[in-house]
């Protein structure tokens, strides 16, 4: 995939990230999250990714953290469940 976004971070910085997938999960309708990447190489085979809440707002884009575990443990399923279809 080769979209990319401009989005504002919690310091207000502009960064431009490569989008891997924008997604809902099921119990918390009404949220986006993204799946992005900044290209950084782990090793030959894999990049560094991240995945955030997706807030749009007047056609700009900005970040949250997910900081409640249970959000996170169902996201983290969504993203195996994703993955494992893809294979």
């Amino acid at each position: 995939m080769n979209n990319k976004i401009k989005v504002r971070n919690e310091y207000g910085q502009e960064q431009e990230l490569e989008v891997i997938n924008i997604f809902q999960v099921d119990g918390y309708e009404g949220k986006d999250y993204i799946l992005y990447t900044n290209n950084r190489e782990l090793d030959e085979d894999h990049v560094e990714a991240f995945v955030s809440i997706l807030l749009e707002n007047e056609k700009e884009f900005s970040l949250l953290n997910i900081e409640d575990d249970k959000e996170w443990e169902t996201v983290q399923k969504a993203i195996q469940e994703m993955s494992e279809m893809n294979e």
